[in-house]
Parts: C-alpha cells; sequence; structure tokens
C-alpha cells in the first residue's frame, strides 16, 4: 500500500511538473504578444500600456520576463520542496501528500496555469483537476500532519463531510449556490484551525509539536501575506491599477510571503532535530507588528495633515510622518520586543519583579511544603517552561519536595546553595525538545537559584525542627509510660507485699500478746517468726529504695558506689556459669579522685549506665579484662563514660544484642537515661574482639531526679 501510494504521488508530481514546465515559456509568449495595452485572460491584473513602457525606456519583452520570473521562481521554490520531500521519503504518507500539495500550487497559484490554459485550452481540464488535487492535498495536510494519521478518529469524518463538497463545487460549480459556498470555505478554515489546536493540546509529542510549530509558522507567515495584499486591493485598487509598478511590488510582496510555507515544511519533514522556531516567530511578530504600525501611522499623518492644511502637496506630511515614525520607532520596538518575549519566555528578562512576587507570597504564614510549591510555580509561570521540580537533599539522602507539570526526558539541573551547602537542585525541562536555554535564561534561574536556596535551607530548617519536636514527644511519652510503669510496680509491691505483711506483722504481735501469760512458749516461737518477717520486710524496702536511688550514691560516691558494685562481680568465673567460659574477669576503673559535683539525675544515669553495661559484659561477652573510664572534660560541662571488654563472643554480635538483665532494660534504656538528658550513648564493636560502651551526659541544673 506504501509504495502504491509512493508511485501514484509520483505520477502526479511528475504531471505536474511536466505542465509547470511547458507553462513557463508559454506565459511569457502570452504576456509579451498579447497582454500590452489591452485586458489579457492569461492575467488578471491590469497591463501596462505600450506608451507607458516606452515613456521608461522599456518593452514588452522586459515585462514578460519580470512576471514570468517571479511566478517561476514561486513555482520552482515549491515544486523544489515538493520533489525534495517526495525524494527524501520523508514521514511517509505525510511526505507524499506534502509533496502533491506543494508541486500542484507551484503550477496553480500564480498565473502560469491560467496562461497555459489559454493557449492550450485542451490542457484546461488536466490543469482544473490537478488544481482541484492541489487544494485536497493541501487540506488533508493539516489534518494527518505530522503523524500520517487522522488522530482522534472524529477528524476523518469531519474530513470527509469538509471534502465532499469542495470536489463537487470543482467539478459542478451550478450545483452549490454562492451563499452556500462561502459559508463552507468559512467552516473549512475554521475547522483547519481547531483540528491544528486540538491535535497540539491533545495528541501530538513534543517532537511532534515542535514539527507543527514549523508547519503552522510558514502558513501563517503565506496566510498573512495573502491577506494584507487582500486587504490592499480591496482598499486601494483603483491606486494599484493606475500603477503598474505598485501592482508588481504587490505580486512579489505574495508571491514571496507564500515562499515561506515550502519552506517551513521541508524543515518540519525532513531535519531530524528541529532548530528552535521561536526566536523566528519572536522576530516575526515583533518586526512584522512594527512594520504595521509604521505604514498606519505614516498614511495617518499624512492624511490628518493633508485634511488640516487642505492641501494635496504631500510632501510636509511626509516630512512629518517621518519624523513622528522615526522618534516612536525606538521605543515602540523595544515595548513590542518586551510584550513579545514576556508571551513566549516569561519574565527572564526582569527577575527582580519575580522576586518581588516571589517574596509577597512567602510572606503568608506557610508549611514548608506550600512554601517550596510556592517556589516551583513561580519558577514555572515566570519562564513558561512545561515543568519545573525541586529535590531537597536531607540527611545523606535527595528527594522530590515540590513538581509542578509534566516532567519530560531533558531536564536541566541547577544546584542550590546556602552558605556554601548544597541544599537541593532545580529541575527545569525545556520550552521544547531540543531547546537550550538562552543566556536570559540562565542568568535568571542563577538569581532564582540563589535566593531559593535561602527558602530551602529555612524549610529544611522547619522540617528538621518538627522531626526534633516529634521525637522528643516520644521520647517524653516513653518516659512518662515508663515512669508510670515503675510507679505501678511500686505500687503493687506495696499493696501486694508490703501491705499484707505488715497487717500480717500486726496480727502475729497481737496474738503473741494474747499468748504472752498463757503459753509462754508459743509467744517465744510466734516472736522468733516475727523477727524473720520483719528482716525480709525490710530488706524488701531496701530494695524498693535501691530502685528509686541506689544507698550506694549518698554514701560512697559515684565512684565508690561502681567500684563497689565492680567488687561484687569481681570473681572467678564458674565452669557452668551463664557466661558459659572459663577462667576470672578482671576489672579496672579510671577515674578521678574526686568528681565535680554532679546533679543527682547525672548521677543516677552514669551509674545505671555503667552497672548495665558491666553486667552485661559478665553474662554475655566471655571476657578476660573489662575497663571502666569516667572522665570530666576540660570545659566542665559534661561526663564521658567508656566501658570496654576484649569478649571473644562480641563478633557474632547476636550474643551482644540482648543487653539486660535484673538491674536494668538494656541498651535501650541506656540509651534514653543519657538522651533524657540531653546526652547520647552507642556501642561499638572492637578490633579483633570485644566492644565499646561510650556514654556522655552533659552537666547542667536537672529540673528533677531520674530513676
Amino acid at each position: 500500500m506504501a509504495r502504491a501510494t509512493r508511485i501514484a504521488a509520483a505520477l502526479v508530481c511528475l504531471v505536474g511538473i511536466i505542465l509547470f514546465a511547458y507553462a513557463v515559456p508559454t506565459f511569457y509568449v502570452q504576456l509579451r504578444d498579447h497582454c500590452i495595452g489591452q485586458a489579457c485572460p492569461a492575467f488578471y491584473d491590469t497591463p501596462p500600456t505600450a506608451e507607458w513602457l516606452a515613456a521608461r525606456g522599456w518593452t514588452s519583452a522586459w515585462f514578460a520576463a519580470a512576471y514570468t520570473a517571479v511566478y517561476t521562481l514561486f513555482g520552482l521554490v515549491y515544486i523544489g520542496a515538493g520533489v525534495l520531500i517526495l525524494s527524501k521519503k520523508a514521514s511517509g504518507l505525510t511526505g507524499q501528500v506534502a509533496a502533491v500539495a506543494l508541486v500542484n500550487v507551484g503550477l496553480s497559484f500564480g498565473s502560469l496555469g491560467q496562461g497555459l490554459s489559454v493557449a492550450r485550452p485542451e490542457l484546461a481540464v488536466p490543469l482544473q483537476l490537478l488544481e482541484g488535487l492541489g487544494f485536497c492535498a493541501l487540506y488533508t495536510l493539516f489534518f494527518i500532519f505530522p503523524s500520517g494519521r487522522f488522530a482522534p478518529r472524529w477528524t476523518l469524518y469531519l474530513w470527509l463531510a469538509i471534502l465532499v463538497p469542495g470536489v463537487v463545487r470543482t467539478a459542478f460549480p451550478e450545483w452549490i449556490p454562492v451563499p452556500l459556498y462561502q459559508g463552507w470555505s468559512i467552516f473549512w478554515m475554521a475547522s483547519l484551525l481547531f483540528v491544528q489546536i486540538y491535535r497540539y493540546r491533545k495528541i501530538m509529542n513534543p517532537v511532534e509539536k515542535q514539527q507543527t510549530k514549523w508547519a503552522v509558522f510558514g502558513m501563517a507567515s503565506a496566510m498573512a501575506g495573502l491577506f494584507s495584499i487582500t486587504l490592499l486591493f480591496l482598499f486601494a485598487n483603483s491606486v494599484l491599477q493606475r500603477s503598474p509598478l505598485l501592482l508588481f511590488a504587490a505580486d512579489g510582496v505574495l508571491e514571496l510571503s507564500m515562499m515561506l510555507m515550502p519552506v517551513a515544511l521541508a524543515f518540519a519533514l525532513l531535519k531530524r532535530r528541529l532548530w528552535d522556531i521561536d526566536p523566528i516567530v519572536n522576530r516575526t511578530v515583533v518586526y512584522g507588528a512594527l512594520s504595521l504600525f509604521v505604514v498606519a501611522a505614516y498614511v495617518l499623518i499624512v492624511w490628518y495633515l493633508g485634511m488640516i492644511l487642505r492641501t494635496s502637496s504631500t510632501w510636509f506630511g511626509s516630512i512629518v510622518a517621518a519624523g513622528v515614525v522615526a522618534v516612536l520607532f525606538a521605543p515602540l520596538k523595544n515595548g513590542l520586543q518586551r510584550k513579545v518575549n514576556r508571551l513566549m519566555y516569561g519574565e527572564n528578562d526582569d527577575p527582580l519583579s519575580v522576586l518581588t512576587r516571589l517574596g509577597r507570597s512567602l510572606e503568608n504564614p506557610l508549611s514548608p511544603a506550600d512554601a517550596l510549591d510556592v517556589v516551583v510555580r513561580t519558577l514555572k509561570d515566570a519562564l513558561r517552561v512545561p515543568y519545573a521540580g525541586l529535590r531537597l537533599h536531607r540527611n545523606g539522602a535527595s528527594f522530590m519536595a515540590a513538581e509542578i507539570g509534566g516532567r519530560s526526558e531533558e531536564t536541566w539541573t541547577f544546584p542550590l546553595v546556602h552558605r556554601g551547602e548544597a541544599v537541593g537542585e532545580l529541575l527545569v525541562a525545556a520550552r521544547s525538545p531540543g531547546e537550550a536555554f538562552t543566556p536570559s535564561d540562565r542568568r535568571f534561574l542563577d538569581v532564582l537559584a540563589r535566593h531559593a536556596g535561602a527558602v530551602v535551607q529555612s524549610a529544611q530548617a522547619t522540617l528538621d525542627l518538627r522531626q526534633s519536636n516529634e521525637e522528643l514527644r516520644d521520647s517524653r511519652e516513653r518516659l512518662v509510660l515508663a515512669r508510670e510503669e515503675e510507679r505501678r510496680r511500686l505500687r503493687r509491691n506495696l499493696h501486694d507485699d508490703l501491705a499484707p505483711r505488715l497487717a500480717a506483722l500486726a496480727f502475729t504481735a497481737s496474738a503473741g500478746e494474747t499468748l504472752l501469760e498463757s503459753d509462754p512458749a508459743k509467744t517465744k516461737a510466734i516472736l522468733a517468726e516475727l523477727q524473720t518477717v520483719i528482716r525480709m520486710t525490710v530488706t524488701d524496702i531496701r530494695r524498693l529504695v535501691h530502685d528509686l536511688r541506689p544507698p550506694a550514691l549518698d554514701e560512697l560516691g559515684l565512684v565508690g558506689a561502681i567500684r563497689e558494685r565492680m567488687n561484687d562481680l569481681n570473681r572467678p568465673l564458674r565452669p557452668d556459669s551463664a557466661s558459659g567460659g572459663g577462667g576470672s574477669l578482671v576489672f579496672h576503673l579510671d577515674a578521678p579522685e574526686t568528681l565535680p559535683p554532679l546533679p543527682a539525675a547525672v548521677e543516677v544515669a552514669a551509674f545505671r549506665i555503667v552497672t548495665e553495661a558491666i553486667v552485661n559484659v559478665v553474662k554475655h561477652a566471655r571476657a578476660t579484662e573489662c575497663r571502666v573510664r569516667i572522665m570530666c572534660p576540660a570545659s566542665g560541662d559534661g561526663l564521658e563514660l567508656e566501658v570496654t571488654d576484649d569478649g571473644k563472643g562480641s563478633g557474632g554480635g547476636a550474643a551482644r544484642d540482648p543487653i539486660g538483665g535484673p538491674g536494668g532494660i538494656g541498651l535501650q534504656s541506656m540509651r534514653e537515661r543519657a538522651e533524657e538528658l540531653g546526652g547520647s550513648c552507642r556501642l561499638e564493636r572492637r578490633t579483633p574482639a570485644g566492644s565499646r560502651l561510650w556514654a556522655y551526659l552533659p552537666v547542667a541544673e536537672q529540673g528533677g531526679e531520674s530513676a
């Protein structure tokens, strides 16, 4: 199928090229021999007279050659673009349709085909068919460009609904009235515009959008030239018809503007990596609007001064108009350039206003996430880019904190730095595939990135503070729960053990009192039992008090209490002991002779941490030596604790994880005791064996004691 359509397109183009080659000399002869000083069916403008040519020293051959050259150049550009597209097999069906359209428009748009049909009436029907086929191909091209498909499906039915009346009108003009034909013309023009906008926004990928920009630019430029010359003929036709030079100039401008369409189509279909068309569109819009203003201002001033001065002389008005236009040209050009730049590129040339607007937005109370969203939204709106994102670096990891728009593969990265530290990155997609940012864009992004770094740092600080608050709240919750559990345990011990025991002591004493006279021997036994229970009760009470605060701290101080605890544990280990090994464990204590005054909470936490650590060494390490160091930094604002051992069971790790015992609840308890006071605690593995527990407790005024 593809081969058949390609052969058919090539045959149609070949017929058009042959007729074009035949039409060029035929049109020249018709214009030279039959169109001087009289109406000429081969030429739609008013030809000059022989007297007008003779007065200027020109001949009819020059006149015919000038017009033939313009129409030939126009045809060659269209036919050349069509043949080039077809020969390169560009874009399949789209290229074939474009080639047929361009070749036949090059033949029929000017007067070459008209001159050939006048000179050779037998070729009128083939020329009319080719003209209709060229129109159908051109119309179809804008329905399938650039993919070669009718997408979405309903565009096929719209294409048929418009194409059928056009074919009927071409073949049988009398069948369709003029008003209906005019309505049909307006409808198909509007449908082309609607379909292109819909396909551009909903269907096309980025490369196809870039191709469409080129095609639309060429078509828009051609239509602008056609529309301008049409208006000129409508409002100044009498002036034009009296001046053959103005007619020739108008024809030349029209043909040159129409040549932009095949050039743009060739770029869109042949060039793989398309040049960025936005700067071309930018300059075209600016200078097109500026030219219209200059012409309109000049004509208006000359007309107005002529009306006021009541004179037909235009030299004075021309001088004044030229002066006004010269004065207004530069500021108007700069103003138009700024407006068009802002429309196409955003506010890249005015970073101050963007930063001012960003600052005003950030003045409102915003969460960190909302503040980062404001930054990326401001960037996207200011530069008119399809995507903007913000990636944060936090705690050694990177994550997307905010983004807006559809992310593409071609994304540019701009680092965010605050006080010499990389805090994140700005991710910005180019406005179109393959397009690079202009120097103005880069300057704008650099300025915005420097200011956005402070916003990101502030957001990160807020997030860190929020996380710290959450961790502090969790720690306080754990502390409250631990204290409530401890209170519950004390209450249970007092209520379920000591209270009944004390009540039993009262009953026992009462029984002894009753039997004192009647049975002294029984009373003596009761009193002996009473003494044993009282001793047990005292022991339990001392244990409860010890859990609240070890008495040794008050009696011996921190260093003495730790040494006493080490003496209790410093005994030969039996082979069947819990350590699972033989030999003996030797403790060493390195501590200053005297410690500075410590808050009670620090003393209790230090004692608990050290005793938990050495009990863990005894139970799990299978060590022969354990060294405890207590250090006070020179600044005197903290207390450092270090417990090291040479345990053989520390290498595997599993044997050391269940740190704990009767005196505490393990490593987690030691960490929490340190963190409650604003310190830290960590357990490290030593090489080749053993472990090291290190804790730091800040020495400051504490609000209370920790148990």
